[in-house]
């Protein structure tokens, strides 16, 4: 299958550099790589907005983000990496904005597509929480050295 140019296979290969997805099998992948939508923006274009309703997660395929917050740069994102992870569990609202720096292209997954494979896949669901415990426990220790 064919996601605009992208083959899934290639994108269970950026999925399994994702901490987040790490996990998975890579048939599990593969049913994960069907939900995202390909997005674009160009240079300038706000992705996310600090304050707006949190529904996806977004992968940068290819372009340059600068995440933002009350005018500071907080990170630059390239390809490979990602944000918006926190939605996909919590809706809450964004906690910075995210800026497109260059013409940019994210994979997008919203949180009721990721949902819906939680629903009908729970053990894919028990190896992201791990994940996520492993992540928080890490930033836990970061900030009591």
């Amino acid at each position: 299958m064919k996601l605009w140019g992208l083959e899934t296979n290639a994108i269970v290969e950026m999925l399994q550099k994702t901490p987040l997805w790490s996990g998975l099998t890579e048939k599990e992948l593969k049913l994960i790589a069907r939900s995202f939508k390909e997005l674009r923006y160009e240079s300038g274009q706000v992705i996310v907005r600090k304050g707006e309703a949190g529904v996806g997660f977004y992968l940068i395929v290819d372009g340059t983000v600068d995440v933002r917050s009350d005018g500071r740069v907080l990170s630059k994102l390239g390809p490979g990496q990602f944000f918006g992870e926190m939605a996909l569990l919590d809706g809450q609202p964004r906690s910075a904005d995210v800026v497109a720096l260059e013409p940019s292209r994210c994979l997008a997954m919203t949180s009721w597509s990721f949902n819906a494979i939680i629903s009908e896949h729970p053990k894919m669901a028990l190896k992201m929480l791990q994940e996520f415990a492993r992540r928080l426990r890490m930033n836990a220790q970061n900030l009591s050295e």
